[in-house]
């Protein structure tokens, strides 16, 4: 039954595809016809085909403008689910939290019952939550303690429990540990290790797994022959990583050239695609049956189905090697489903192109676009370097604020607070405090007067890669910065 249908795949994002445990969370989506984005008042906004209530507004009428998803905020990462007439979207909050709404046919809201909903809900049980994804009537979430948790649809294993048994309520996957991002397709799921490994279970008709066999597999497996990967993606019948090298590979389904590698030929294993490197910020993404990917000098390139012109270069012809898409450059990120891409550029424009039946760009049209183009009625979108739940700070004196070495390998900094135009401020209030990426306060600690001058070392070494946030409050002023650790 399954191979009937033209489902999309989620992108991961880090949605955006950086690093899920990244500041480069999924700030866009896209399901199978609908769309997602968070808003840079973290509030979330969606636009599509809205059958089943994927949009979040308490309708069921399709939008080619964006609608908001009513009572979420202090959203850091947003995925989309499903296909044309049965999808969910979910959102992360920045207390750990996860929300679902849509279509609930196998449990994929996870909240315990089948019924579907146009509003979103809280998902029972999870917190601690730093990444998302949604599968196709599946859903999936990472912890901040490297567990991996599923719940909805399973008949091709994709809960990963060792069973086929649907789930409507989360389920930590048995044995899985040091997951940094998780991927989740149309009937599978990836999942990438501290160590660079990739582990993969559920549907392997065209050797999504690619562990060298086309078996469905109900645990994790390895991908055989994939190290140094930074960044995870899954299709619909394939998959694709991003390597710390900032070269990309595929596997799985090839039919419409979506490896990347010239051929029409699926690989059960990791295969090269063809002519493409420099994918160093690890921003890349797989919709349906194409992907897309940013180059380090801000190109963007894509490959795989183009009948809606969703490759974005003019044409509508399918390409086996990867072209460069036309009128888009400063993306900081990429969300692709069945046949339309979105991307978002470094100054919080929206832009996408392809098909459009549904109103899934959101420019206000149901027109097919075979360029990019902007969807000028959204929101500003929420950027990768903004912290949410933190409050707003002043950055008028930061360059007075040094911290080093940033990004550091060991988890330790030095913070240097240069008391000169500063000194002129009442400093009976001066403290530092550190935040992680969903909110929580990791690290404070009380300054005195004499310490505005000196050496302060702060010592992160027990936490995860990742980027973290930095308020010094001196006086009635914060002062914001990144801390980034990343060890090798």
């Amino acid at each position: 039954m399954k191979k009937n249908f033209q489902l999309f795949s989620v992108v991961t994002i880090l949605a955006v595809i950086s690093l899920s445990t990244s500041a480069n969370a999924q700030r866009i989506a896209a399901g199978g016809w609908h769309s997602v984005v968070v808003c840079n008042d973290s509030t979330v906004k969606a636009f599509g085909e809205n059958a089943t209530g994927e949009l979040g507004n308490a309708s069921n009428t399709d939008s080619n403008v964006p609608v908001t998803a009513i009572g979420l905020s202090k959203i850091i990462a947003v995925s989309g689910g499903g296909d044309q007439l049965e999808a969910h979207s979910m959102a992360l909050k920045n207390d750990g939290t996860v929300w679902a709404w849509g279509s609930n046919l196998y449990g994929g809201l996870g909240n315990g019952n089948t019924t579907n909903t146009n509003t979103p809900g809280q998902v029972l049980l999870l917190t601690n939550v730093i990444a998302i994804s949604a599968g196709g009537w599946h859903s999936t979430a990472l912890k901040s303690d490297s567990t991996v948790w599923t719940w909805g649809w399973n008949i091709d294993g994709q809960i990963g429990d060792g069973t086929l048994v649907d789930k409507t309520i989360p389920t930590m996957v048995p044995g899985l540990t040091s997951v940094k991002e998780i991927a989740a397709g149309t009937y599978h799921v990836l999942a990438l290790k501290s160590d660079g490994t990739v582990w993969a279970w559920g549907d392997n008709v065209s050797g999504q797994i690619g562990d060298g066999s086309t078996t469905d597999r109900t645990s994790p497996v390895q991908v055989t022959g994939l190290t140094n990967v930074a960044h995870i993606a899954a299709g619909r019948f394939f998959s694709l990583a991003v390597k710390t090298d900032g070269t990309v590979w595929t596997w799985g389904e090839n039919l419409y050239g979506q490896l990347g590698n010239g051929t029409l030929t699926d690989s059960h294993v990791p295969v090269q695609v063809t002519g493409l490197t420099g994918i160093t910020s690890a921003t890349a993404a797989t919709g349906a049956f194409h992907c897309m990917a940013v180059k380090n000098d801000n190109t963007v390139w894509a490959w795989g189905r183009n009948t809606y012109g969703n490759l974005g270069d003019g044409t509508v012809t399918h390409r086996s090697t990867p072209v460069q898409m036309q009128g888009i450059s400063d993306v900081v990120g990429l969300a692709a489903g069945t046949n339309f891409s979105l991307l978002f550029k470094s100054d919080g424009t929206f832009w996408g192109c392809g098909r459009n039946a549904s109103g899934q760009l959101g420019d206000g049209t149901f027109l097919q676009r075979n360029t990019v183009v902007q969807a000028t009625a959204m929101c500003p979108i929420l950027l990768p370097e903004e912290p949410v739940g933190i409050d707003a700070v002043e950055n008028t004196n930061i360059s007075q604020i040094v911290a080093y070495p940033n990004p550091s390998t060991t988890g330790e900094f030095t913070v240097m607070i240069k008391n000169n135009s500063l000194n002129t401020q009442s400093t009976n209030k001066c403290k530092i405090e550190i935040y992680n990426i969903i909110g929580e306060l990791i690290f404070q600690s009380e300054l005195n007067q004499q310490q505005l001058n000196s050496p302060i070392q702060i010592d992160l070494s027990n936490k995860s890669n990742g980027v973290y946030f930095l308020n010094t409050i001196i006086g009635n002023t914060k002062f914001n910065q990144k801390l980034i650790i990343q060890n090798n």
